[in-house]
């Protein structure tokens, strides 16, 4: 957390420079304060269109500190030149050599100090150092300007807001309602911050939260947290079984993705999630002939329970992106009618929390729907037995290519195996919806499968209907990092069938330079 106090920052000026602790301490913010706080010496000394000479060292931190003290000398009058990566010395010739050009010079350098701080030089034209007098002023104008603005919690409000979303008057109704323990894992990130206010009102109406990594720490100790993660999600298991909990919450870095564990510590998959909070919601709504939207990476679990003959749920399928399911939602075509979309990453999208993803609200939604499990003598497990027993999911497995130029090679490469591998192969594809001009899921056209052409070219291929069992696989790359990503589902008959399916794609993938990462 950073600390700007007056004691912080007085305690940054040493006798001959400016040294502190980095970020914590000495970060853009009080870069850009110093920058102001030096023009405004310039303009007392009277130094007529003041220019100054900056250099860096090769610390983190200095080129954005570098570029901070810039901001803040332009806002106060004073142009600065860049001297970009350099050495103290070269900085001290600049000012030295050039004495009619430059009124000062700054070298951001924190010179010897370990890698935690960061620091300032100043020199005055000839290269003639800053006088401890010079410094006392710089710091008392420094400490005229240092005022970070102030925090306006939301937390308590927040928390309220989405128990009346949930209904959560009816989860309290009875006078003696059943006790649930739910383990909540921050893994670090600011869920356990966000959480704790939800967490404290929970508990009034009989539901024991337990947090467990819920101090933030950028640094994320034991990993990045991410529901998609094996690890990440053994870890949460682990916590749960420990503390006997009937269900556990893990959330990711900014708290707006969950994933969740039964009280065996099995993973409840996001499509499983999406199955209970959809049924929850369909049980209670008047909205005739609402629309769910999964994106193409979700289970036939959602396609076997939300689109039959009988449904009168219009199920649709979406690109990947959170941006994509959050456009559609709110495009009048499906506006009022929307009850409820999610991604198989984790991201579950709710109308009214103003069609974004809330994953704190749809942890609210599974302990209402665990507690009244549990009240009927049943538990999460059980409920969800049957459907873990008829769907196999890969889970979402990644590769990192050799080339940015071996993509579209890959996917063409595994487009062309998919025949051979699902007899009767159909393939989907991301194109523009001419009614709404966005983009939706359709089944291919005739053509040959050319992604270099194609404005997505994520790859799905599925096996014909067959009441007896499917498979389908997504291959696409990833909208954030260098990577392809593959999911691969199996049920039925063929329930076993995605571990074969994995194996020879995997080995087509490194044969087209690919590695698989753990």
């Amino acid at each position: 957390m950073f600390d700007c106090s007056h004691e912080a920052l007085k305690d940054i000026f040493k006798r001959d420079d400016v040294r502190g602790f980095w970020p914590e301490v000495l970060n853009c913010e009080v870069a850009y304060w110093l920058g102001q706080a030096l023009g405004e010496m310039f303009a007392a000394a009277e130094i007529r269109e003041p220019r100054v000479a900056i250099a860096y060292d090769a610390r983190l931190g200095s080129g954005e500190l570098s570029l901070a003290l810039m901001r803040g000398l332009a806002q106060s009058g004073t142009q600065s030149e860049l001297l970009g990566l350099a050495s103290s010395e070269q900085l001290y010739y600049a000012c030295g050599r050039y004495p009619e050009k430059y009124c000062a010079g700054i070298m951001v350098t924190a010179s010897h100090n370990p890698k935690e701080y960061n620091g300032m030089k100043f020199v005055w034209a000839g290269a003639a150092p800053f006088s401890e007098s010079d410094l006392r002023q710089l710091q008392t104008r420094l400490l005229q300007k240092a005022h970070y603005p102030q925090a306006q919690p939301l937390g308590e409000e927040f928390a309220r807001h989405l128990l009346s979303l949930a209904g959560a008057d009816q989860m309290s109704q009875s006078s003696a309602p059943t006790q649930l323990r739910a383990l909540v894992l921050a893994g670090s990130g600011v869920g356990g911050l966000a959480f704790a206010p939800l967490a404290e009102q929970l508990r009034q109406i009989g539901i024991d939260c337990l947090l467990r990594e819920e101090t933030p720490d950028g640094n994320f100790p034991l990993g990045v947290p991410d529901p998609l993660s094996r690890e990440y999600m053994q870890r949460l298991s682990q916590y749960v079984l420990a503390a006997e909990a009937d269900i556990g919450i893990a959330f990711d870095g900014d708290a707006d993705r969950a994933g969740f564990v039964d009280a065996k510590g099995q993973e409840i998959l996001p499509a499983q999630v999406f199955a209970l909070v959809a049924l929850r919601k369909l049980s209670s709504t008047s909205i005739r002939h609402p629309v769910l939207m999964r994106n193409l990476c979700c289970s036939q679990l959602l396609r076997d329970l939300f689109a039959g003959p009988q449904s009168q749920v219009e199920l649709i399928d979406t690109p990947v992106g959170h941006g994509q399911i959050k456009r559609l939602m709110r495009h009048p075509a499906f506006a009022g009618r929307v009850l409820f979309a999610a991604e198989h990453s984790g991201h579950y999208f709710y109308p009214e929390f103003y069609s974004v993803d809330s994953g704190m609200l749809t942890s609210i939604h599974l302990l209402a729907e665990a507690r009244w499990l549990k009240a009927a003598g049943s538990s999460l497990a059980q409920r969800l037995q049957d459907w873990r027993q008829r769907y196999a999911w890969s889970g979402e497995r990644n590769f990192r290519l050799a080339q940015p130029a071996d993509l579209f090679p890959a996917l063409e490469a595994v487009a062309q195996a998919a025949k051979e591998l699902i007899p009767g192969a159909l393939r989907q594809e991301v194109r523009i919806d001419p009614n709404l001009g966005l983009p939706r899921i359709f089944p291919a056209g005739p053509g040959t499968y050319q992604p270099g052409e194609m404005t997505c070219p994520d790859l799905k291929i599925l096996s014909p209907p067959n009441a007896a069992g499917g498979c389908w696989l997504v291959l696409r790359p990833s909208g954030n990092e260098g990577k392809l990503r593959l999911n691969i589902e199996s049920w039925g008959q063929l329930h076993n069938h995605w571990t074969e399916l994995y194996e020879k794609i995997s080995s087509l993938l490194s044969a087209s330079g690919a590695q698989a990462l753990p």
